[in-house]
């Protein structure tokens, strides 16, 4: 897989876990955080659609697997970590 692809990749996931975590764990009492978590969410969410439509265009597309991808990875990892643990705890 090519590294900006891959980078794109994780925008979407991390911008489709959010809009989870915003609309399954977060009850009526934090009805701010949940707003803007899922502001968050849908910015994020665009940012991996503008990649996916214009790739050429993005100036900061890595062409091999640096800092940029492995950061991305790791923050993907570690929001699903957080993400599955505050489920737990709610459920």
């Amino acid at each position: 897989m090519k590294p900006d692809r891959f980078v794109t990749l994780c925008f979407l996931y991390a911008g489709t876990v959010l809009f989870a975590q915003a609309t399954l764990a977060y009850g009526a009492a934090n009805r701010v955080a949940a707003v803007f978590q899922l502001l968050t969410a849908l910015a994020v969410l665009a940012a991996g659609i503008i990649r996916i439509r214009r790739p050429k265009e993005e100036t900061d597309n890595p062409a091999e697997y640096g800092m940029l991808a492995y950061g991305m990875a790791a923050l993907c990892i570690a929001l699903t970590v957080i993400s599955v643990g505050q489920l737990l705890l709610i459920a």
